[in-house]
């Protein structure tokens, strides 16, 4: 049962499948997995007791997806799904939105430049600190991590901060990546993508926040 004193990774790795439920409500359990669950709920303007019996109300609604499962693997085994199914996915997520996002730049200038101006330059700065930031953990950190060296976390922790807040800097730019109302079809899909990638990067820096950085 998830109580209130609870920390919100421990929440989060005894049911997995709550974290839609906490991105619905802005409970942040990637780089704030730290926080008390109260603390995180209050902060929300929300009804902590209230919002404790709905988490615990909440139904595994299908099978197990992948993520889940890697809550069990050992830290060699995590890494590679790390990689293989965040990295790899980000990069190709980032340069399809990039994409997408400078077309309906020009194409939708006229009326609504000024904004999609200020979403592409966070964007990019989002870019610019995820592709040295997935070089130097597959090349430096993670292949230490293997050979038992004393792993110093705390740079990838800071990094990860830095990312979470531009990630909380496009949802707020982008209204919870809602599209306005005269958006066209390509408006739409950078939207949703972007959306989709955002969603991935919290499910990977929780997985390295609170499973592999503890291993």
């Amino acid at each position: 049962m998830i109580t209130k004193k609870m920390k919100v990774q421990e929440a989060v790795k005894e049911k997995p499948y709550i974290v839609e439920f906490l991105s619905d409500n802005n409970i942040d359990f990637c780089c704030g997995g730290w926080q008390v669950l109260e603390d995180a709920i209050e902060k929300q303007g929300l009804n902590v007791d209230e919002f404790i019996n709905e988490i615990n109300d909440l139904q595994v609604k299908h099978e197990a997806k992948d993520w889940r499962q890697a809550l069990s693997l050992d830290k060699e085994d995590l890494i590679d799904y790390i990689v293989l199914n965040h990295h790899r996915k980000e990069e190709s997520l980032l340069e399809e939105v990039e994409r997408l996002l400078i077309k309906i730049l020009y194409v939708h200038y006229e009326n609504h430049g000024e904004a999609l101006s200020e979403i592409y330059k966070t964007f990019l700065s989002l870019k610019q600190d995820l592709m040295p930031h997935f070089a130097d953990e597959e090349k430096i950190v993670f292949p230490k991590a293997l050979d038992n060296d004393k792993t110093d976390w705390s740079k990838l922790r800071d990094d990860h901060e830095q990312v979470g807040e531009l990630l909380k800097k496009l949802q707020l730019m982008t209204k919870d990546f809602t599209p306005p109302e005269d958006a066209c079809p390509t408006y739409k899909l950078a939207f949703k993508k972007l959306h989709e990638l955002v969603d991935d990067i919290h499910l990977h820096v929780f997985l390295e926040n609170s499973v592999l950085f503890e291993k």
